[in-house]
């Protein structure tokens, strides 16, 4: 697993809970041999399996709204193309 680095800070230069939390509690789509897959950050057991990479996405934005946390889309070769936090800003 790649170690991701939280960028943002608050005032007095500590990460807000809520993004920690965000990172670590993420969604994430990635290829699998029989289609695409639907996982949690860290957890060995697939959430859902999708044909299409399509489908995959549309049903992890939905967990990623409605739990507030990041969503990670990644390609074939298995690097990241796109995030979005919680609220669905996107960040390519």
């Amino acid at each position: 697993m790649t170690k991701r680095t939280i960028r943002e800070v608050d005032a007095t230069g500590k990460i807000p809970r809520e993004k920690i939390e965000s990172v670590v509690k993420a969604v994430h789509v990635a290829p699998a041999a029989d289609g695409w897959q639907v996982r949690k950050s860290g957890k060995v057991r697939i959430a859902e399996n999708f044909p299409s990479k399509e489908a995959a996405v549309n049903y992890a934005e939905g967990i990623s709204r409605k739990r507030g946390v990041d969503l990670f889309v990644h390609s074939e070769d298995g690097t990241v193309k796109k995030a979005a936090n919680g609220n669905h800003s996107t960040k390519n």
